[in-house]
């Protein structure tokens, strides 16, 4: 049996492995790079792509913009939150075999509680599960053996930015939500796990009335119109706004980071247009077959339809997963089709 089970470990690695090397990504110039980004007209960083969220408020030069963001959405739960350390944004399955799940950032505080951030730009299937896996990888890493009491337990709070509206909160106008356990009286029972969604969409309908005296607003702004932002706007805002623009600048990349930061924002574009061409072609398909059966076989069938597509121009099988709903054996299985 144990050999069969290192095996079959064998077989996945190797199938991994020859996947990655199949779809390997083209490599970019620096000339390459610099006309792509004269073309676009880019000057700024989009905070929002891949890149650029885990750049800006996932290292520790752009540290002070992190524990600000923190502050302002969530301190009103946790308390003044003084510093933070990042830690690794992967987690590793707790059995062998298990699902390894990837956030974009994972961090503690001071008092070892433990915060996830992430960036959703398209809609996901069961978002609010993954969310939970993830809040409970984070709850168990800090627990040791002999640990009778769960006293190192650390709380979990999920701070989640959603670029398409939630289906949970479809109709409703706020942008910012906080979730937590209720008990029958709608009472609070604990926030210990607390999930905060803020929806994106509904910020951006409500610019023409946006008091930037907020400092949640001018977060929100600046992540969302960066490109806009007027000397004006920066004299109404924290100071700390003032070097985040300037940390937002793409002249402060050096070759390498350019060049990764093209390639995301190529990857994406590719990404969008192969999201409308599938979705299109699922909603095609339903209307086709007028069943619920078959909307749910058109769900599937554009779910694998992107993927492959995906794969055919070189993106990473992980990331392909993450985009279209598939776990990366389905994604695997494509490939090997």
């Amino acid at each position: 049996m144990k050999n069969k089970d290192n095996e079959s470990k064998t077989a996945d690695h190797q199938a991994k492995q020859k996947t990655n090397e199949k779809f390997d990504r083209i490599e970019l110039t620096k000339q390459q790079v610099d006309t792509l980004i004269s073309e676009r007209g880019l000057v700024f960083i989009d905070p929002l792509s891949d890149f650029g969220f885990k750049r800006l408020l996932g290292t520790e030069r752009c540290k002070e913009f992190t524990l600000h963001l923190l502050n302002v959405f969530i301190g009103d739960d946790i308390g003044i939150i003084t510093d933070i350390t990042f830690i690794s944004s992967e987690l590793v399955g707790l059995l062998p075999g298990k699902k390894k799940v990837r956030l974009d950032i994972r961090c503690k505080t001071q008092s070892n509680d433990h915060v996830i951030i992430e960036m959703q730009r398209e809609r996901q299937v069961y978002f609010v599960s993954r969310l939970r896996v993830y809040s409970g990888h984070s709850t168990v890493s800090d627990v040791k053996i002999g640990d009778a009491l769960y006293s190192t337990v650390p709380k979990v709070y999920s701070l989640c930015f959603m670029e398409k509206e939630m289906p949970e909160f479809r109709g409703r106008d706020r942008y910012f939500w906080r979730v937590y356990q209720k008990d029958d009286d709608n009472e609070i029972f604990s926030k210990e796990n607390v999930l905060y969604f803020v929806e994106l969409c509904k910020f951006a309908a409500q610019l023409e009335t946006l008091d930037l005296s907020d400092e949640r607003n001018q977060w929100l702004y600046m992540l969302t119109h960066i490109d806009e932002v007027s000397e004006e706007d920066l004299c109404k805002m924290n100071p700390i706004f003032r070097r985040f623009y300037k940390e937002c600048l793409i002249s402060n990349l050096t070759d390498m980071e350019k060049k990764i930061y093209v390639r995301n924002v190529l990857e994406y574009d590719d990404v969008k247009e192969s999201l409308m061409c599938e979705r299109e072609y699922g909603r095609e398909l339903g209307r086709e077959e007028g069943r619920e059966e078959g909307r749910e076989e058109g769900r599937v069938e554009e779910r694998r339809l992107l993927a492959y597509n995906m794969l055919v121009k070189g993106f990473d099988p992980a990331l392909v997963a993450e985009l279209s709903g598939l776990t990366e054996d389905e994604v695997l299985a494509l490939v090997q089709q």
